[in-house]
């Protein structure tokens, strides 16, 4: 009985090991996550295989903001709010202005209309598309390059918000465990983002570095890092 007693507190100390949980007291300013893509795979006697290193294909998908909140201690979840509700805050009157610029042009373009005389032609409607599209790709640009200097400027200048953004990506591309090609991948401004395969570099966009969550013989993400995203103070 003291044997079997003995045996049972065990299992629940090795329990107790595998279920016990830590919590981030500080946020780094780069964040590295390391996917468990390789594994020893046992001898199977029904399978007819070896042991041996082999790699997990599956998809793994990967998001460009990670968001780190609920791994937080209670104590630095309290300073995180106070950034969390500033940068909430901040983003409401963001999307107020931008609505408001939005009604502004409208109300421009319904006053061109009703004064003009004379109907516009095919010609006049292309120039006012083109325009149009050129204002919005010039605000577009500029709202990626404060982006840019909000996400890459020294870290202090602002508050926490347990909140971290995707910057590079180590890939392993093949099926073995034992070969294949390792790529990386790092964000250079806005969209836009490079990949160094070898002496190779070439330009991709974020939608490219999003779909590199593995699956047979397409590139599978090996680690990704983040940096850390800061509110203003203000």
């Amino acid at each position: 009985m003291k044997g079997e007693i003995e045996k049972f507190s065990n299992v629940l100390q090795k329990n107790a090991v595998f279920n016990r949980t830590q919590k981030v007291n500080s946020l780094p300013s780069y964040l590295c996550i390391n996917f468990v893509r390789f594994y020893w795979k046992q001898e199977s006697a029904v399978g007819g295989t070896k042991a041996g290193r082999a790699k997990i294909l599956r998809s793994v998908m990967y998001p460009r903001v990670l968001d780190l909140y609920q791994f937080c201690s209670d104590s630095l979840k309290v300073k995180l709010d106070a950034g969390r509700e500033l940068e909430q805050t901040q983003r409401a009157a963001d999307d107020a202005a931008r609505l408001e610029g939005k009604k502004k042009q409208a109300e421009e373009s319904d006053k061109q209309v009703s004064g003009e005389t004379q109907a516009i032609n095919d010609e006049d409607k292309e120039r006012n598309r083109l325009v149009g599209q050129a204002a919005k790709q010039a605000q577009l640009a500029e709202e990626a390059k404060a982006h840019d200097e909000l996400l890459y400027r020294p870290h202090g200048q602002g508050k926490d918000t347990g909140n971290y953004e995707l910057v590079a990506v180590v890939t392993h591309k093949g099926r073995s465990a034992d070969g294949g090609h390792y790529v990386g991948w790092v964000h250079q401004a806005g969209d836009n983002w490079l990949c160094f395969d070898d002496d190779i570099v070439t330009s991709v966009k974020t939608e490219e570095i999003l779909a590199l969550r593995g699956g047979g013989d397409w590139h599978t993400a090996y680690l990704c890092i983040y940096r850390k995203l800061e509110t203003n103070k203000a």
